[in-house]
């Protein structure tokens, strides 16, 4: 989590454009299952790539070596290709600013930050606090971030914006 506080002014970058609100995770495991089966049959394209070569009984003519070594290398890339799709993405870190009264849900990248989602305080639906952490709730009624603060300065000024608005 990554908060700022009430003396940072705005800057002078441009901002970028993000989904006013955009579900952080879903609850249901349909997601995982597309990422297993992809997993699963980019392994199988794989191991046909490496059965084409190693099947007893092949012809080894000159033109059926070409042949099996463009379709194992379609298969095997293609194979490749899935197994790297069926990875877990990382999970979105979650910026509170006080100033702008905004959630920003972020994704570290190797290519740079990816803006997931923007909310102001204004569109969330409720915010719940237990103790130190508190969840926020997106207009659909969708689960944003879940954050623990143990900064009490930090806690203090998210709170009376939240109240401010009347979400807390």
């Amino acid at each position: 989590m990554t908060a700022t506080t009430d003396f940072i002014t705005d800057t002078a970058t441009a901002p970028v454009a993000a989904p006013q609100s955009a579900p952080a995770q879903t609850l249901d495991g349909s997601r995982l299952m597309v990422r297993g089966s992809q997993s699963l049959l980019g392994a199988a394209l794989m191991l046909s790539a490496a059965g084409l070569w190693i099947a007893p009984g092949s012809d080894w003519s000159a033109d059926l070596l070409l042949i099996k070594l463009v379709i194992s290398l379609v298969i095997g890339f293609s194979g490749l290709a899935l197994m790297q799709q069926g990875k877990t993405p990382r999970a979105p870190e979650v910026e509170i600013d006080t100033v702008r009264r905004e959630v920003r849900l972020v994704r570290r990248t190797l290519h740079g930050d990816e803006l997931v989602s923007r909310t102001k305080f204004e569109n969330l639906n409720r915010a719940e606090m237990n103790g130190a952490h508190m969840i926020l709730w997106g207009a659909q009624d969708e689960m944003l971030a879940e954050v623990a603060m143990t900064d009490p300065g930090v806690r203090r000024s998210l709170v009376s914006g939240l109240s401010a608005v009347g979400k807390l």
